[in-house]
């Protein structure tokens, strides 16, 4: 599981270096992609996999399903860290999350995250607001699956 915050810098190749402490559970490939915010999401290639294959359990005739698939495949890439356990991150990718310089290295759980340090502030002040709102809605539903 991908826990804490770390700031590391991009270097002029547009490579980042990844936390030591979680590259064992990243694996020695990882898939890089867009995340719903203006961030980047890092995933061990078999989670990325799962996590396509539960957007498309809903079924390939399900607009949503399929404009889901393709915002997450269609940009990402695969990159095997080097051996100082550093990613490249191609340039479309970095526009979508507006890295440059330092970056936001952010454990969600089951992936990373990647954030301008800028953007990241605002989003985690945002969120800090919405909690308890967030926490009541997913309550709900699972109450409803239960």
């Amino acid at each position: 599981m991908f826990l804490g915050e770390y700031s590391h810098n991009l270097d002029e190749k547009g490579r980042l270096t990844l936390p030591a402490r979680w590259r064992e559970q990243l694996g020695q490939r990882v898939v890089v992609t867009r995340g719903m915010e203006p961030c980047l999401f890092v995933f061990p290639v078999a989670k990325f996999e799962t996590f396509l294959n539960e957007i498309n359990t809903v079924g390939m005739t399900a607009a949503d399903a399929r404009g889901l698939s393709r915002f997450f495949s269609s940009k990402a890439t695969d990159d095997e860290l080097d051996k100082q356990g550093r990613i490249s991150l191609p340039q479309n990718l970095r526009d979508h999350a507006n890295l440059n310089g330092e970056v936001m290295v952010v454990g969600a759980f089951d992936h990373v995250e990647l954030w301008s340090p800028a953007q990241y502030d605002r989003a985690d002040a945002e969120l800090v607001k919405k909690v308890p709102d967030m926490a009541e809605r997913v309550n709900e539903a699972l109450l409803k699956m239960r």
